[in-house]
């Protein structure tokens, strides 16, 4: 299966479905499950941060809107820089 995003194009195994076909899913994520249930990805669409001084920072603020409702504080250790030589 080949899904197509802004920027990227994942491909999953035959034999992922689409979460949204079975049950409700937020309009600012895409689930895909492995008709086995090994597996689950799950996509979450995030808006662009207005004028972060870098990319951590717009990660830090996605990171702890993600998790502040279940985790309550959040803490990031340590961020290095990661290179993606495949992606465009």
């Amino acid at each position: 299966m080949t899904r197509s995003f802004q920027n990227t194009t994942p491909t999953f195994a035959n034999n992922a479905i689409m979460y949204s076909n079975i049950r409700q899913v937020p309009d600012n994520q895409e689930v895909y499950l492995d008709t086995e249930g090994f597996t689950s990805v799950v996509f979450d669409i995030l808006e662009r941060v207005d004028d972060p001084t870098d990319d951590v920072e717009a990660l830090n603020y996605h990171l702890h809107d993600l998790v502040e409702e279940d985790a309550g504080e959040t803490e990031v250790w340590t961020t290095k820089q990661a290179v993606f030589a495949k992606l465009p």
